[in-house]
């Protein structure tokens, strides 16, 4: 599974290396278009490296063929290939998946949209014509939003674990929230095998539990959203939490000397144009995390701000302004950078 959402959270004191030693094992590979770590204190003696990068990868495996939209065989795909306006079946994962995805939609005021895949692809950002970029004209855009909203057209039945596509154009895109939804399932695993202190990363979205190696709430470092300067802007100490970071700063194409960024806004069917450049999310789970961290970047720092504060969601937003970058917390996220 590819993404095209793009993280810049630093793991202070996390090295991305498969090492060991009495109490701490770190385990890394590649899964969705980019790395995974996971480093895991306190161990079981029972468990040893191999068996749980055996467990952790067979994990990714399967999300990956439910939520990838890259593989043309996985159930979302197969979902969004199919025309009927009949209920259709999911698995208990995705069905997870998008009962998540609507509550983001409804508390984002639908600035956060799965349907948006049409979208993606109408502007080359997508996995069917990756990297073909094209400047659409208002007509093509208008046309492809028609197929374009979440809360509409998206129905879901909990009772039976089944979606009901009242649009039979529908098509789902989930690159979003499933780097998120992959590390809550790898926290799923190794916590069946008794395991509750550990910190996993893919692709720079987190999730903390318990302590680290040093018996401490583990230390997060925010880098500045620019790739040549990387140093650090914010350090949050967490434990029980997920932490995502969006940013608009490096999947782009310019076209006469106007840059279009990858973060797209549902309403307008057009790339986002305000100065926020990126949005940290900390929530209870990998998966808010992840889809919040998408919503509070296409809406901007100006909504983005009322909004995550009437959901009590820590969140920092970093504006570039006059060429500066400048950190604005809510207040939730003043409350942890402050702990």
């Amino acid at each position: 599974m590819k993404f095209y959402k793009i993280n810049f959270i630093f793991l202070l004191l996390f090295f991305l290396s498969c090492s060991s030693n009495e109490d701490k094992i770190i385990i890394h590979g590649k899964t969705m278009g980019t790395f995974y770590s996971v480093e895991i204190n306190n161990i079981p003696k029972e468990y040893n490296n191999e068996f749980l990068k055996i467990e952790i990868e067979k994990t990714l495996v399967k999300v990956n063929k439910i939520l990838s939209n890259w593989d043309e065989n996985s159930e979302i795909s197969l979902l969004n290939d199919n025309k009927s306006s009949l209920p259709i079946k999911l698995s208990k994962q995705l069905f997870e998946t998008l009962e998540i995805a609507n509550y983001i939609n409804k508390n984002s005021n639908g600035y956060y949209d799965v349907t948006i895949d049409p979208i993606i692809e109408l502007w080359g950002f997508g996995y069917k014509n990756k990297n073909e970029f094209k400047i659409p004209n208002n007509k093509k855009i208008q046309n492809v939003l028609k197929f374009v909203n979440q809360n509409k057209f998206l129905k879901l039945n909990k009772k039976t674990n089944e979606i009901t596509k009242l649009n039979p154009n529908l098509r789902i895109n989930l690159s979003s929230i499933g780097k998120g939804y992959g590390i809550d399932m790898i926290a799923k695993k190794i916590e069946s095998l008794g395991i509750s202190n550990y910190l996993i990363n893919i692709g720079g979205d987190i999730f903390a539990r318990g302590k680290n190696r040093n018996r401490k709430k583990w230390k997060i470092g925010i880098e500045n959203p620019d790739l040549k300067d990387k140093m650090i802007k914010e350090v949050v100490s967490i434990t029980d939490k997920g932490v995502a970071t969006s940013g608009d700063y490096k999947n782009y194409f310019t076209k006469n000397k106007v840059r279009f960024s990858h973060l797209l806004n549902p309403k307008t069917g057009k790339p986002i144009k305000h100065k926020t450049k990126s949005v940290t999310v900390i929530t209870n789970s990998a998966t808010l995390a992840d889809g919040f961290a998408t919503a509070f970047l296409v809406m901007g720092r100006i909504k983005g701000i009322e909004i995550s504060e009437k959901l009590n969601i820590p969140v920092l937003f970093i504006d570039e302004i006059k060429g500066n970058f400048v950190k604005f917390k809510n207040k939730n996220f003043e409350k942890l950078s402050k702990e």
